[in-house]
């Protein structure tokens, strides 16, 4: 009777248990996930945690001149998140970018990874493949504000795929904006002037005028010693323009057939049409005849020097070597083109990777998962995409106020926090308009709006300034980007080929456009790739995505 009376006691106790665990919000599926509350309203997904709690972490140092007296783990931003969030971030891992991998690993192997961290696809797929990550889907959708969502969210949900499992989320997209992938076509404008051109409309028109601009002397010096078309050894460039045929060339770039089956995007026949038209620029002088042996720094060296008319970069672009090319060639001026599409095809969409600085994952176990959307909350609202918000948040309020202390400024109130996001704001609309009203400043990108409004900068900084937010930023277009159709972690062949895979390329795109081989010579090049992993790789991906 005892005995009978000792199990009753404990399959009631285990009743219990079993129904505390229905009040809240189980993370996953996995008998070991934790279990977690509800928030009560929308006002809780932006809360403090009282008492505060502490999460180890694993932070990638970018910053080299910290204010004075502070370090990764001790300054002001790392204090605010604290103060704001009710958050004490601890850098249980703490290296440069080019170690963090190896950290990481080491730490997988004995079992001590940080509570949360931020890694690539790659690594995320060992940590779920070792079950050592949380299942995040019912936090996320619980936890997450409408503001996150739709940041998060972009592109119907396009950044989590290398993370999802079973149509479960076992990580966070940590978003980044598509401006620093998406690409601009920088033209020397007082070429265009000098020759009587207009921006082009049409790939094929961009082509030509790089033909012009090694042809007809647009410098008017006499001499053919201009080029038109900006390469390097490692064809930077070369997928944005493939792009406008509809061609997505990049590394790791994969395309779905309409059978199902996927082909590598550099193995398109459609690249025969810009690789011929390319060959042809390079027979007629119109690209350096060194470009195959020189790097980005040595190709650059063009344009510094005034004798490069079209290059295809970012909004960025002016802040670098074109800059130099002002300063150093008199007259000398460039205009932000919109990337233009090929003869036929409506709109230019560029082949870019996902928009993301990594994905954020929560050990397994962790007490408090949905403290990583509490934060990400919090930094959406506060500096990602404030203007999202309904009004100034307690963080936006203290970044900027931080932002705003030079010694703070000068290491980059941003890299200073324990990690960042960056919405896909349009700053050339705002830095447009708020000149126009005579606004002073632009909360979020204030500093560098003083640099565009600015009378006291050198001529060639002033105007590089200029350039990057009221014409490059103008010619960004975040509606049209294509992503590759697989994004999901490298195969096991990929692992082993793809630097074989991206030399072949490389080394076959050269010669073609060299005229070392015939344009034919790129059917030979796709059986090439493929049989040297390609179609290994595309067999593997048909098997992951089912």
């Amino acid at each position: 009777m005892k005995k009978s009376k000792t199990i009753i006691a404990i399959l009631l106790s285990l009743s219990m248990v079993f129904s505390m665990a229905g009040c809240g919000s189980k993370s996953g599926t996995d008998e070991t996930s934790v279990t977690i509350e509800k928030p009560k309203s929308n006002a809780d997904k932006m809360k403090r945690f009282d008492p505060e709690i502490t999460l180890t972490f694993n932070k990638t140092e970018w910053v080299t001149n910290y204010p004075e007296g502070q370090d990764a783990q001790s300054n002001v931003m790392y204090d605010m998140w604290e103060e704001v969030i009710g958050v004490k971030v601890i850098n249980s891992i703490l290296c440069p970018a080019s170690t963090m991998t190896e950290k990481m690993q080491l730490a997988i192997g004995s079992n001590e990874i940080p509570d949360f961290g931020i890694v690539d696809a790659t690594m995320m797929d060992t940590l779920i493949k070792n079950d050592m990550v949380e299942d995040l889907t019912d936090v996320y959708n619980e936890w997450a504000t409408d503001n996150l969502k739709e940041t998060v969210g972009q592109s119907n949900n396009a950044l989590f795929a290398p993370v999802t499992r079973d149509g479960r989320y076992m990580g966070i997209p940590l978003y980044n904006s598509l401006s620093g992938s998406y690409p601009v076509m920088w033209m020397r404008s007082d070429w265009l002037n000098k020759l009587g051109l207009e921006v082009p409309k049409t790939m094929e028109e961009a082509l030509d005028i790089a033909m012009k601009f090694a042809t007809e002397d647009p410098d008017g010096n006499g001499q053919k010693d201009t080029y038109g078309l900006y390469l390097d050894k490692d064809l930077g460039g070369l997928d944005f323009i493939m792009s406008a045929y509809e061609v997505y060339s990049g590394d790791n770039y994969w395309v779905k057939n309409e059978d199902g089956t996927f082909m590598a995007g550099c193995t398109d026949a459609k690249a025969k049409v810009p690789l011929k038209k390319l060959a042809e620029l390079y027979e007629a002088g119109a690209i350096d005849p060194e470009f195959a042996v020189k790097d980005t720094a040595k190709e650059e060296e063009l344009i510094a020097a005034g004798k490069l008319g079209i290059y295809i970069g970012y909004f960025f672009s002016p802040l670098g070597v074109m800059k130099d090319c002002v300063k150093n060639i008199e007259g000398a001026d460039w205009v932000a083109v919109k990337m233009p599409p090929a003869e036929g095809i409506e709109s230019y969409r560029p082949g870019i990777a996902l928009n993301v600085n990594g994905y954020l994952y929560a050990k397994k176990g962790l007490e408090h998962p949905e403290a990583l959307i509490v934060m990400m909350n919090h930094l959406c609202d506060g500096y990602a995409a404030p203007y999202l918000a309904k009004e100034p948040t307690d963080f936006y309020k203290k970044y900027n106020e931080l932002a705003q202390i030079d010694e703070v400024r000068d290491a980059g109130a941003n890299n200073l926090m324990p990690f960042q996001m960056e919405y896909n704001t349009n700053w050339g609309d705002k830095f447009v308009e708020a000149i126009e009203n005579g606004d002073e400043h632009v909360e979020g990108k204030d500093a560098d709006y003083q640099n565009v409004i600015s009378t006291t900068l050198p001529e060639e900084t002033s105007w590089s300034w200029k350039k990057v937010y009221l014409e490059g930023y103008l010619a960004l277009d975040f509606e049209n980007v294509r992503y590759s159709d697989y994004t999901g972690a490298p195969t096991d062949t990929a692992v082993k080929t793809q630097s074989l895979l991206t030399k072949q390329k490389l080394t076959d795109y050269i010669a073609i456009i060299m005229g070392e081989q015939p344009i034919d010579y790129f059917d030979q090049f796709a059986e090439t790739y493929n049989n040297i992993g390609g179609s290994k790789i595309a067999e593997e991906i048909k098997a992951a995505v089912k």
